[in-house]
């Protein structure tokens, strides 16, 4: 891949990014407190499912390939969203005597 010496550009430069092994889910972060204090036994969870470990899977990618993959994830969720509606609506019919 091809380095770049700025981000303004479209370059090539390699993105590492943590994601959950469970929900796919790329909302992680590192968890402090007073069994990992000062960073002794390092613990990571996922703010989707809740999903705790000591260390994450890791997806070395680019900014092209990431930007598409986000949106195209975006796009399964919106739809995932209207299927959920219109099965709440058929549930919501009332028998009337």
């Amino acid at each position: 891949m091809a380095k770049c010496k700025c981000c303004d550009s479209e370059c090539d430069k390699e993105i590492k990014v943590s994601f959950c092994p469970e929900c796919k889910s790329r909302n992680v972060k590192y968890v402090f407190g007073f069994g990992n204090l000062f960073g002794v036994i390092p613990k990571m969870k996922c703010g989707d499912c809740g999903f705790e470990s000591a260390t994450f899977p890791i997806l070395v990618t680019n900014k092209k390939a990431l930007d598409k993959t986000v949106r195209e994830m975006k796009k399964k969720v919106a739809k995932k969203k209207v299927a959920k509606k219109k099965v709440a609506k058929k549930k919501k019919v009332v028998v009337k005597k």
